[in-house]
């Protein structure tokens, strides 16, 4: 599966949040993304928006700004 990537290093929050959110939410079960953020305040609520939503975030910092492994979790049969 391709890994997707949002540059959100230009947008601050409250626009950042809505993109990341709309992002994520069209990715399949187990498929990865990239989210690249600049502003400190968009990356800890986009953090905590994914964290609440049971996604797999990892946060890599690459200088001037920081880019976030987001990989949403496996479809649950219940």
């Amino acid at each position: 599966m391709e890994v997707t990537v949002l540059d959100l290093r230009t947008e601050r929050c409250p626009m950042a949040l809505l993109l990341a959110k709309r992002h994520v939410m069209t990715l399949l079960p187990e498929q990865q993304s990239q989210i690249l953020i600049s502003d400190l305040s968009s990356l800890s609520d986009i953090e905590s928006f994914l964290h609440r939503q049971a996604f797999d975030v990892r946060r890599q910092e690459k200088g001037r700004y920081y880019c976030l492994q987001v990989t949403k979790g496996p479809l649950l049969n219940v």
